[in-house]
């Protein structure tokens, strides 16, 4: 009887280690891979939130071709021959005598192509005030002779007091004829 109580009791043992073995693993599988679902789900959300704006951008195509048609419209068409780095400096010299924008330096880029349109970007040295500054900065996102794009701006305290001195890269774009 002592033997087969023995043999009963290994019995009972293995099926304990047996349960606590797979109790071991499902702690192990709940507490080391948790992070790494945590990890996949949180993919998931971020892939699924842009499958829905890409999704939603899609659906606005006709409403976005009619807004670059319409912008692209008012882009100035520039002959072949004619020099786009005179005609875009002048207008700006122009714009900025009318604002009392002082423009000391004005250095002009390659033009580039991009698209169905190029580009050409102008470094200006510059002094002003600070409210002449704002406002040669609004003529220039406004102006109806071109479409100039403030790409990057610095400021320094002025020689004068009251005056602000710096560069900024003004880009340019427009279309060949």
């Amino acid at each position: 009887m002592a033997a087969a109580k023995s043999k009963n009791e290994r019995i009972l043992m293995a099926s304990v280690i047996v349960l606590a073995a797979y109790a071991f693993a499902a702690i192990l599988w709940f507490t080391a891979f948790s992070k790494s679902l945590k990890d996949a789900s949180k993919k998931y959300d971020r892939e699924k939130a842009s499958y829905e704006r890409e999704r939603k951008m899609i659906s606005e195509r006709t409403m976005w071709d009619e807004r670059y048609e319409e912008e692209a419209s008012q882009i100035p068409v520039v002959e072949d021959g004619q020099n786009v780095d005179t005609k875009w400096m002048s207008e700006m010299d122009d714009l900025a005598k009318k604002c009392n924008v002082f423009v000391s330096e004005r250095k002009p880029g390659r033009p580039e192509e991009t698209g169905d349109m190029m580009q050409t970007t102008v470094d200006v040295k510059w002094t002003a005030a600070l409210e002449s500054l704002v406002k040669f900065m609004y003529e220039l996102e406004n102006a109806e002779s071109g479409k100039f794009d403030i790409l990057s701006i610095s400021f320094s305290q002025g020689k004068r007091q009251g005056y602000l001195g710096g560069t900024l890269t003004l880009t340019c774009i427009y279309k060949r004829e």
